[in-house]
Parts: structure tokens; C-alpha cells; sequence
């Protein structure tokens, strides 16, 4: 990128980050106690992910990055994303204050960054949480104002999530739709990286759910299903086939596949450098363990056999039915799930419906799933 047009950029970005919680502060009187206790949440979740980044760039220099097999692209995009989180955390301090009442102060963290690889795996699920959040929060907001701001964050952060993903050689945009989260369910995700919080900050009346975690590595390649390590991109001859063929108009089924083929390849060899790339995501039928913590629930289990583990991913809800058990739980993952997943143990079957409250027994963990390539286009192709 050219200088001139990055300066021109930090103009643009400046401006509209100015802009906005003047907006805001204008319309403060209309802010409901709900709307001002999402902007709370928000903030603090905000406060994590920009202490995150904080952290790590006071941890890792661009010579660390190179060093793990990213480039210096990806690194100028990491400054980016930090600075654009630094933005959320002034946008919504100016916004709370505007309305006469004093934002959450940022808490004391815990992350489990031990590497570079591991700041970008973390990274790529916090952010993918907080485009989650967001999206769950939607529904509740009264203000327009608020949403209209609250979902341009969302696209900021759903932005960051295809680029983390596709950094650890994970399909940038896994799912069509975007997964929703409530408000209960991203506050059990965050408090495991809460150590404390200023005794000031006001109480969010929001409750962890007892955990659950998912025995299992976090592993992102997503190609392994359709190429092995030992398989090459299609041939000359293939390639001029498939041009050939594509004269018509048309193109099958095959030479589809075998674009699928090629794409997945390149991909494994551009993230084959990298150390963030350790393994294959799991399929549709492979098997999950699962351990729930018992000693922060308040269910009386002796009377509780049959479980369900509840599958979130898009708009697609599965359930699969278990016993609880407090050596575990192994479950096979179903078919119509990849990407970022989060796993619940809920009490009844909501297959196809809503995860409620009072459904939920444990949870969430997140586990990322194989994501399934997607079918071969069957449209006409045009030639210029």
C-alpha cells in the first residue's frame, strides 16, 4: 500500500471515528437503561480485546511474525485491527459518558498467549466471538442510533475475523450466515480471561453458565478433505481443458472439482509455513470429547440421565442426544456444522430452534469444524 494512500486512509478512519459519538451524544437523552447497559457490555468487551492487542504488541515485534511464517502484510493489518479496537473503546467511553453515566474501567487479564501462533489462534476466536455479541445484542437495542453504530463495529469485527481465519488457513467466511450469541453465553467466554475488575465498574447482570470445555486441540485447516499433503494442483493439459470447456459457456462438475482441488492446495501451501497451521479441523463424525464442570453447577444430576450436546453454528442448530456423565462426554460431530462451532450441554432438544436460558446445563466451549467445500457451481461462466 502506497504511503500517500494510507495517509489518506487514517484521515478517512479518523474522521469517522470523531463522528460518530458526536452522533451519539446528541441523541444521549433517548438511551433506555437497556441500551446503556449493552453499551457496558460492549465496552467491556471491548476493553479485553483492545488489552489483548495491547499486550501482544508489546510482546511481539514484525521479526517475531516473520519468524512464525506470517508476512509483514499480515503484520501492518494486525496494527490496523488493534487501532480499530483502541477506536470501539473511545467510541462507546464517549457514548456512555454522553449519557450522564461512567463507563466500565478496563479489568485485569489472563490470556494464554505463548507464542505468535497462539495470539493469532486466540485471536481469531475472540474475534469471531465479539462479531457473535454483537450480532446477539442486536434484537435488544431500543436506540437506532445505537444499532446503526453497534453494527458497524459488528462488520469491523467480522472483517478481522476473516482475516485471523484466513491467516491459520481456515475458510475466512466458514458459514454464510453470521452465529449469534447471547448475552449470558459471550459473558462466559470473557470471564475466563477476567482475573479481576475495578471494584467501581458497575455489576452487568449477566451469569456465567458452569463451563465446558472441549478436549481437543485448536486446529484450523480446512482442506484436508478435499487434498492431501502429497497431492499437486491440476495439470497444464487439465487447465487447458477446463479453459477449453469454458468457451461454451458452461462449466461441469468435474472441472469444478478439480478448481476446488486447486484452490484447497493453495491454500495448505500458503499457510504451510506457518507454525499457526497444526492440524486438521475435525469432520462431520468425528468425535468429540467433552468435559463439563460439575462444581459450578447448581443441577441436581441424580435425577438427570439423558443430555443433550447442542451443535451452534450460522442459523444451524443440531442436537444429539447423550448421557451425562462426569467422566465426560464423547459425541460425534453431525453433518451440517463447520467453521467456528460452540457447544453447549442443554437439557432438551432445540434441533432447528433457539438455545434459551433455561435450556442450558454447560457451555460454551468452541471448537472449530471442518468446513465442507462448497458444491460445484452449476451456472454459466462468461468469457470477456
Amino acid at each position: 500500500m502506497k504511503a500517500s494512500t494510507l495517509s489518506a486512509l487514517c484521515t478517512l478512519f479518523t474522521g469517522l471515528t470523531l463522528a460518530h459519538p458526536v452522533e451519539l451524544s446528541a441523541r444521549s437523552s433517548s438511551y433506555s437503561a437497556v441500551d446503556i447497559t449493552i453499551l457496558q457490555f460492549a465496552l467491556t468487551l471491548e476493553h479485553l480485546e483492545n488489552t489483548f492487542y495491547q499486550e501482544a504488541f508489546n510482546t511481539f515485534s514484525l521479526q517475531h511474525f516473520l519468524d512464525a511464517g506470517f508476512s509483514e502484510e499480515f503484520f501492518l493489518n494486525l496494527e490496523f485491527i488493534a487501532a480499530d479496537e483502541a477506536a470501539h473503546v473511545t467510541l462507546l467511553e464517549t457514548a456512555i459518558l454522553s449519557a450522564g453515566v461512567v463507563p466500565v474501567a478496563p479489568c485485569q487479564y489472563s490470556f494464554p498467549v505463548t507464542d505468535v501462533a497462539s495470539f493469532v489462534t486466540l485471536s481469531a476466536i475472540l474475534e469471531s466471538v465479539g462479531t457473535s455479541a454483537y450480532l446477539g445484542a442486536a434484537p435488544f437495542v431500543g436506540s437506532k442510533d445505537i444499532l446503526a453504530v453497534a453494527a458497524s463495529i459488528m462488520v469491523t469485527e467480522a472483517l478481522h475475523t476473516s482475516l485471523q481465519r484466513s491467516s491459520i488457513g481456515a475458510v475466512g467466511a466458514a458459514d454464510p450466515f453470521g452465529t449469534s450469541l447471547d448475552a449470558n453465553s459471550v459473558f462466559t467466554l470473557a470471564a475466563q480471561f477476567i482475573v479481576s475488575c475495578p471494584p467501581s465498574n458497575p455489576a452487568l447482570p449477566f451469569t456465567a453458565f458452569p463451563s465446558l470445555k472441549a478436549n481437543a486441540q485448536s486446529c484450523f485447516a480446512e482442506s484436508s478433505s478435499v487434498t492431501s499433503d502429497n497431492q499437486t494442483a491440476p495439470s497444464a493439459a487439465n487447465t487447458t481443458t477446463t479453459a477449453s470447456s469454458n468457451a461454451t459457456g458452461y462449466t461441469s462438475a468435474a472441472q469444478a472439482s478439480a478448481t476446488q482441488t486447486a484452490a484447497a492446495q493453495r491454500m495448505r501451501t500458503r499457510t504451510a509455513g506457518s507454525s499457526a497451521l497444526s492440524c486438521a479441523a475435525p469432520s462431520a463424525g468425528a468425535t468429540v470429547s467433552l468435559s463439563p464442570d460439575f462444581s459450578t453447577s447448581k443441577h441436581d444430576f441424580s435425577q438427570i440421565v439423558d443430555v443433550f450436546v447442542t451443535f451452534i453454528s450460522g442459523l444451524s442448530v443440531i442436537s444429539v442426544g447423550v448421557q451425562i456423565s462426569k467422566a465426560g462426554i464423547d459425541v460425534a460431530i453431525p453433518a451440517g456444522i463447520g467453521g467456528q462451532v460452540y457447544i453447549f450441554i442443554t437439557i432438551i432438544d432445540i434441533t432447528g430452534g433457539k438455545l434459551s436460558d433455561s435450556d442450558v446445563l454447560f457451555g460454551p466451549a468452541i471448537l472449530e469444524g471442518e468446513s465442507k467445500f462448497p458444491d460445484p457451481p452449476n451456472f454459466k461462466s462468461f468469457q470477456l
